[in-house]
């Protein structure tokens, strides 16, 4: 008896082996790109103005655009995040973003930085441009969304 219950142990223990390892192959292969909601973005967004108050002068609707192209400089993948944590995850972009990580830069108007270097300067020229490019109707932001799509291209 001892034998049958060893080999039935062992057999159990190897599929649970098995299995494990399939998941595990199966979340290596998966690698799938971090899909983010309005929501999550809008949330995000707010987040890096906390966390570097000279982005919080920057108009919502550009530093959105400018967050989705660190996320495409990024390209974060769910394995990377516990999405059942939205606030954490919302946090560990936002990080991303203020220049903890080297491979997020923006090139702007031939200078290239990262976030976290920005300048209340450069903020101001963004905001004024941005203002006046509203004033010239939709499609200057039907532009500007081209422009963005345009730079990440490549990424």
């Amino acid at each position: 008896m001892k034998i049958i219950d060893t080999m039935k142990k062992n057999w159990s223990d190897n599929k649970q082996q098995e299995l494990e390892a399939k998941r595990l192959k199966d979340i290596e292969r998966s690698k799938k790109d971090l899909v983010l909601t309005h929501e999550d973005i809008q949330e995000i967004v707010k987040l890096i103005g906390e966390q570097n108050p000279a982005w919080a002068q920057l108009d919502p609707d550009l530093l959105g655009l400018f967050f989705k192209l660190a996320i495409k400089q990024c390209k974060p993948k769910e394995e990377d995040f516990d999405l059942k944590k939205k606030d954490e995850m919302r946090k560990k972009l936002a990080d991303l973003f203020n220049g903890s990580n080297d491979k997020v830069n923006f090139n702007i108007g031939g200078q290239t930085f990262r976030p976290n270097m920005i300048t209340a300067k450069e903020i101001k020229q963004l905001n004024d441009a941005y203002a006046k490019g509203k004033n010239m109707g939709s499609g200057f932001k039907k532009g500007l969304k081209s422009l963005f799509k345009k730079q990440t291209k490549k990424l």
